[in-house]
C-alpha cells in the first residue's frame, strides 16, 4: 500500500508517494514519484506531467485498529445479520458518539466502506440492526463474544469485579425508565446497568439492563446466572457495600465462588467495629499498614459471622480520606448555613446536621465523624488481608468503565424511548468500551492509553485524490509518525504489512 511521505529538502517540504516492499525480510521504503508540496501547513499536490486534486480526506487509522480488534475476536458475525452495521455504530461511539440520523454524514467522512462490507449506512438500516437484538439473542451473543475474548487473549480470571450504576432517562416513555435515586443525588427515570470486568485486566465480560428503581443487590442474581450458563468457577468475585445482602453472598457461595466485598458500618457491623475501636492504640501500629501505590491503611483482620455466612471482617482506615472527608463535610454545612439564611432549600442529605432552627447540631457531626476513613471488607476465604484489601480497593476498575461508557462513549443520555432500543444501545456502548478495553490490553507495554492512541490516530488519514487530466480517482495514506506506527503495530505487527 503507497503513502505519503514528506520530506524536506532546505527550507521546502515535499511530498511523495512512497511504497513499503518486503525485501529480504526486511521493510524497504520505495520511492514512486514526487506528489506536491506543504506550504505553511497546507498540502498541495501536483505533478509534472498531470495535475492532482484533492477530492477528500477519510478517517482511517482509528478504524483500521478498531477493526483490527473486533476482527480479533470475530465480533461482525458473532453480532449476526447486521454485524457490520452494528459494528459502525460501535466504532462511532469509540470516536465521536452520533445519533442516528448524523450516522450517514459520518459514515461518509471515513473509510468505513472499505474496512466493513457495508458501502454505506441509513438511519432505517441502523435501527433494523438495534431491533435485530432482542433480550434473548442479546444474551446468546454476549456469551459467544465472552468465549471469543477469553480464547483470543488467553484469559485466566482469578477474579471479576462487579458494579451497579444508573444513566438518567430522555424523556418518559420507556417501560423500564423508572424513578430512582442516582448517583448525583436526585430522582429521575433512569435505568441501571449492571456491569462485570476481569480483576487483573478491566476486560469487561457481562452487562445487563434493569429498570431504573431496582435496588444494586437485586442485580447479583442475574450475573450470577450467566456466569453458571458460563461454565466460570473457582474464581473471586469483588463488589462494593451497595450489592452486599447476606442473600447475595450466599447465593455466590452456593454458585462455587469465593467473595470479596464491602459492608456498610451499621447494626451488627457497627457493634463488631466499635468493639476494635475501643482498643484504637492495638489498631493503629506499624505491623498493621498497608501499602496500596501511594496509599497507607491500618488494616486488621477478625473472624466474622456475616448472618449465616462465615467470613473474615478486616476493618481499614485510610487518614487522609478521613480529613479530606470532614474537612467536605464542614464545607457543605457551612454552605447549607448560607443557603438556609436566604430561606433557600437544601439537600436531604445535609438536613440532618441542623435541628429544627436551623442551629448546626454539633453532635450529628459527631456522630458522622467517627467512622470517617473507616471501611469495612468481608472475605468468605481466610487470606492474608494483603490479598484481601488489594482487590477490593482495585474495584475502581469498573467504576473507570462507567465513567467512560458515560463520559466519553456517549453512554448518556439515553434518548431511545422503546426499551429494546435502549437496551441495544447499553449494549453498543458496552461493546465500544470492550474494543478499548482490548486495546488498552494492547498498549500495556507502552506510556499510551487507548483513549489518547486513538486520538493520536485521528491524523493519519487516507486524502482521496484526482488526477485531473485523465480524470482518475485514486487513495493514498499519509506518512504515519513513528508513535503512530508504534500504536498500530502494538495491535498487531503485521497491521501495516503490504499485501502480496
Amino acid at each position: 500500500m503507497s503513502f505519503i511521505r514528506k520530506i524536506k529538502n532546505g527550507k521546502y517540504i515535499y511530498l511523495a508517494e512512497v511504497e513499503n516492499k518486503w525485501v529480504n525480510g526486511k521493510v524497504v521504503q520505495k520511492h514512486i514519484r514526487y506528489v506536491g508540496r506543504e506550504i505553511n501547513g497546507k498540502r498541495i499536490f501536483s505533478g509534472s506531467a498531470e495535475e492532482i486534486e484533492v477530492t477528500g480526506v477519510k478517517i482511517w487509522a482509528p478504524l483500521i485498529v478498531l477493526d483490527k480488534l473486533a476482527k480479533q475476536i470475530n465480533l461482525s458475525e458473532l453480532l449476526g445479520d447486521y454485524g457490520d452495521y452494528l459494528l459502525s455504530m460501535v466504532y462511532a461511539h469509540c470516536l465521536e458518539p452520533k445519533s442516528l440520523n448524523r450516522m450517514e454524514d459520518w459514515f461518509a467522512r471515513t473509510d468505513l466502506h472499505n474496512i466493513l462490507s457495508i458501502r454505506e449506512v441509513s438511519e432505517e438500516k441502523l435501527y433494523n440492526a438495534l431491533d435485530s437484538i432482542d433480550e434473548k439473542n442479546l444474551s446468546v451473543m454476549q456469551k459467544k463474544i465472552f468465549r471469543s475474548v477469553t480464547d483470543t487473549y488467553n484469559l485466566q480470571p482469578k477474579g471479576y469485579f462487579f458494579d451497579v450504576t444508573n444513566v438518567y432517562f430522555y424523556g418518559t416513555e420507556c417501560s423500564i425508565a423508572k424513578k430512582g435515586h442516582n448517583k448525583e443525588g436526585s430522582y429521575n427515570p433512569q435505568v441501571q446497568i449492571g456491569l462485570a470486568v476481569t480483576k487483573e485486566e478491566g476486560i469487561p465480560i457481562f452487562h445487563k439492563t434493569f429498570e431504573g428503581n431496582i435496588f444494586d443487590a437485586r442485580t447479583l442474581q442475574d450475573f450470577l446466572v450467566e456466569f453458571h450458563d458460563l461454565n466460570v468457577e473457582d474464581v473471586t468475585i469483588v463488589w462494593d457495600r451497595g450489592v452486599t445482602s447476606e442473600m447475595n453472598i450466599s447465593d455466590a457461595k452456593k454458585a462455587g465462588f469465593e467473595v470479596i466485598c464491602g459492608l456498610a458500618i451499621k447494626q451488627d457491623v457497627q457493634r463488631f467495629v466499635d468493639k476494635i475501636l475501643r482498643k484504637k492504640e492495638e489498631f493503629m501500629q506499624l505491623k498493621n499498614r498497608v501499602r496500596l501505590k501511594n496509599t497507607i491503611l491500618y488494616c486488621i483482620q477478625k473472624k466474622y459471622n456475616y448472618g449465616s455466612v462465615k467470613g473474615q471482617l478486616v476493618l481499614c482506615f485510610n487518614e487522609e480520606k478521613a480529613r479530606i472527608n470532614k474537612e467536605k463535610r464542614i464545607d457543605q454545612i457551612n454552605k447549607a448555613k448560607l443557603l438556609l439564611q436566604q430561606k433557600k432549600p437544601i439537600s436531604e442529605g445535609i438536613k440532618k446536621f441542623f435541628r429544627d432552627d436551623f442551629i448546626i447540631d454539633e453532635n450529628a457531626i459527631r456522630d458522622a465523624q467517627q467512622y470517617d476513613g473507616y471501611s469495612v471488607i468481608f472475605s468468605t476465604k481466610k487470606l492474608p488481608v494483603e490479598e484481601i484489601v488489594k482487590p477490593y480497593f482495585e474495584k475502581d476498575k469498573v467504576e473507570k468503565a462507567f465513567r467512560s461508557m458515560k463520559s466519553i462513549l456517549g453512554l448518556k443520555p439515553i434518548k431511545h424511548w422503546l426499551e429494546e432500543r435502549v437496551k441495544s444501545h447499553i449494549f453498543i456502548c458496552y461493546l465500544s468500551y470492550l474494543l478499548i478495553s482490548l486495546l488498552e490490553t494492547k498498549l500495556q507495554k507502552t506510556d499510551i492509553s487507548a483513549i489518547t492512541a486513538l486520538d493520536k490516530l485521528t491524523t493519519a488519514y487516507k486524502v482521496c485524490l484526482r488526477n485531473k487530466k485523465i480524470k482518475n480517482d485514486f487513495e493514498k495514506i499519509v506518512t504515519l509518525s513513528k508513535e503512530q506506527e508504534k500504536i498500530m503495530k502494538a495491535v498487531d505487527k503485521n497491521i501495516l504489512k503490504p499485501s502480496v
